[in-house]
């Protein structure tokens, strides 16, 4: 399957102390990213990367999984947990201190996206408590603006959030297999496609290819691009084992990768789709993926650890 032999990850991070959920990597006081993972029982860890060893640690979401971890061009921190809040937080030291909440009642497992303007204003799209429904709140002021809300369409819970680099639109994957392009500024919905007949479990796009990827609880992953204002289907692939938690694709645009329920990570061609090596190291399921700016691939399991790997 692979066209080169797999590499061992460079290193291992533990110490975690709960499943990892949730990893983004984000610029630090050193020359390296600091690494941010959140953990199921909800907790946020801060990795200092020089000495690979945990600095800083939140509880933002006690006893209920870390979801999704973005950063503001204002230096907050946004949390989203599987509580259903929404926590914005402010730099105090090296620590980390949550100063206002959100509430949304939401009840699944979707994490939250954000949409950036041009001026650095924006919007965050929060999972509702209402199915297949997402509310977009103003960043600044935390003010619910709008709903996005299909109409006569059963979609399903919602999945997963993807925003696009317009920061006009983002793509929404449902319960029942679909893809949606939403206009944030109109809260409209543009176009929707069926893709699988189980759940949208993750998405990636990448706007400069204007390429995209998605997977789900089945062995396919299917591409797709946008034309205009409507998502259309690429080719697919079939891997041996079913179910991917996430997918990410790296920063130069060559290579992406999934994690699977099998405990693999996946490496593919961003070009053609080819299955180009499986990373072979977790004991349970791999469920979140993070690429640095200089291409270090972190991978979170429900094992509790952290590989990072050096590829191609």
């Amino acid at each position: 399957m692979s066209s080169q032999p797999a590499p061992d990850p460079v290193y291992t991070l533990r110490g975690a102390g709960s499943p990892i959920t949730y990893l983004t990597f984000h610029d630090g006081p050193g020359p390296q990213q600091d690494l941010y993972n959140g953990t199921q029982d909800g907790k946020i860890h801060i990795w200092d990367m020089e000495v690979r060893r945990i600095k800083a640690s939140l509880d933002g979401h006690p006893g209920q999984a870390v979801l999704w971890i973005e950063f503001t061009p204002c230096g907050k921190m946004l949390t989203f947990g599987r509580d259903g809040i929404l926590n914005v937080c402010q730099r105090a030291d090296t620590d980390w201190i949550i100063t206002d909440k959100v509430s949304t009642g939401a009840i699944g497992f979707s994490p939250a996206g954000l949409l950036l303007d041009e001026d650095n204003t924006g919007y965050i799209v929060l999972p509702s408590r209402q199915t297949s429904v997402c509310d977009v709140y103003r960043m600044e002021t935390l003010t619910k603006l709008d709903e996005l809300k299909p109409g006569a369409e059963k979609f399903g819970f919602v999945m997963c959030i993807t925003s696009m680099k317009d920061n006009k639109t983002v793509l929404i994957g449902y319960e029942n297999g679909s893809i949606a392009l939403w206009d944030i500024s109109k809260c409209k919905l543009l176009n929707s496609v069926k893709v699988f007949e189980e759940s949208v479990l993750c998405v990636d796009y990448q706007s400069d290819l204007n390429k995209g990827f998605c997977g789900s609880v089945t062995n396919k992953i299917t591409s797709f691009s946008v034309d205009g204002d409507e998502v259309v289907v690429g080719k697919s692939t079939e891997t041996l084992n079913p179910g991917f938690n996430q997918i990410r694709i790296r920063g130069d645009k060559k290579i992406f990768v999934t994690a699977g329920w099998d405990h693999n990570v996946r490496v593919f061609s961003v070009k053609k789709l080819t299955p180009l090596a499986v990373l072979d190291y977790h004991k349970d399921s791999c469920q979140c993926l993070a690429f640095s700016t200089e291409n270090l691939l972190a991978c979170g399991s429900k094992d509790q650890q952290i590989s990072l790997w050096k590829i191609y």
